[in-house]
């Protein structure tokens, strides 16, 4: 994801606020269903770990879990750094500067892998998918947590007009126009439902049953490395 760290390091102070601006307060539920879906791992991967929110919820939901966050933008780990700095985290969450096309890890390390709203900011999303598989342990889950555009024919049109026209005004007020305009367009340009599933089974998983939420505008793929 060379191109959009800068991206990410302009907008990460603000990161947490809008997220949970825009998606209604449900972007802490979201996180929690997709922590839900790796129950019973150990040591977890977090890819395009940001600032630190999901591996905080994964090792607050999963008893005896440790996270390792990973993420390109120096401004988001240094969030992340911040939070997880309290007694209750620090022993269980490490943060590393890195790509998920490049994964800095051995083969067969982990129980498991999270990423959320990260999969469509990568330079290549197929690439990634191979790394994760590579790192992960045979039978080990990868959890993908993503935006999606709803089947809903009616409500899908409002759905791309918010992404599309309101999401980079409220970005403008913050000066980040231009930041999330690339955000909101590469949701309706990132693969969806069946052509990303078929992504996953070309990087060698076993996709799972998918989980839509909020109306099938957010969608959590699970994919089982064989």
């Amino acid at each position: 994801m060379p191109e959009t760290t800068s991206l990410f390091n302009k907008i990460a102070r603000h990161y947490d606020s809008l997220n949970t601006f825009f998606s209604f307060g449900m972007d802490k539920i979201w996180r929690r269903r997709l922590a839900e879906q790796i129950r019973g791992s150990r040591l977890i991967l977090d890819i395009a770990t940001g600032t630190g929110e999901v591996a905080i919820e994964t090792v607050r939901k999963l008893e005896g879990s440790k996270v390792i966050g990973i993420d390109p933008s120096a401004q988001m780990l240094e969030l992340a750094n911040k939070k997880c700095s309290s007694p209750e985290l620090s022993d269980k969450i490490m943060l590393v500067e890195g790509y998920a096309e490049n994964l800095p890890f051995e083969n067969d390390k982990f129980d498991a892998i999270t990423i959320a709203f990260g999969i469509r900011n990568t330079v290549s999303p197929l690439q990634s998918l191979k790394e994760m598989n590579r790192v992960l342990k045979t039978g080990g889950k990868a959890a993908i947590l993503e935006f999606t555009i709803p089947k809903n024919t009616i409500f899908a049109p409002l759905y791309l007009f918010y992404f599309r026209k309101f999401l980079p005004f409220i970005g403008s007020l913050f000066g980040n126009k231009k930041e999330y305009k690339y955000l909101s367009d590469s949701t309706s340009e990132f693969p969806q439902r069946e052509k990303f599933l078929e992504l996953m089974k070309e990087a060698q998983f076993e996709p799972q049953d998918s989980i839509e939420l909020m109306i099938g505008t957010v969608i959590i793929y699970t994919g089982i490395k064989k």
